[in-house]
């Protein structure tokens, strides 16, 4: 079982069996191998199983038009449970928000200011789900 990926874009690590945390590095901009490579890791680390995801960032990460139709395409394989994003940034924040709303992806999403209130968030989507 992988613990850990480390890519020019991101480092992603297991929290626990279910639970990934991704860090996206400060980035001149996100491509579309860079969010293949973000996908293939959900499937390497959560042993081909949905995870739940907490996701921060480094800095401002504006996506590709590729990033984006990638992102999309991805997330119809059904890899992520839950997407917690922790997110200070009010710009950052409002791209996340727009890109949401957008492409509504087919899991939850919470945008938080703390690791704490994401990773809590995530842990009630945990429970919602093995009822």
């Amino acid at each position: 079982m992988k613990e850990k990926c480390d890519f020019p874009a991101f480092t992603a690590y297991r929290l626990e069996e279910d639970m990934l945390y991704i860090e996206l590095k400060k980035v001149k901009q996100l491509t579309a191998t860079d969010v293949e490579q973000i996908y293939n890791c959900y499937e390497e680390i959560g042993n081909g199983k949905k995870v739940f995801v907490l996701v921060t960032f480094k800095g401002f990460v504006p996506m590709s038009d590729g990033a984006m139709k990638e992102a999309k395409k991805q997330s119809k394989k059904n890899a992520q449970a839950a997407v917690a994003y922790v997110v200070g940034n009010v710009a950052l924040r409002l791209g996340i928000n727009f890109f949401m709303n957008f492409y509504k992806p087919p899991f939850p999403i919470h945008i938080s200011k703390t690791k704490a209130a994401a990773i809590s968030w995530l842990n009630a989507q945990k429970k919602g789900n093995k009822k």
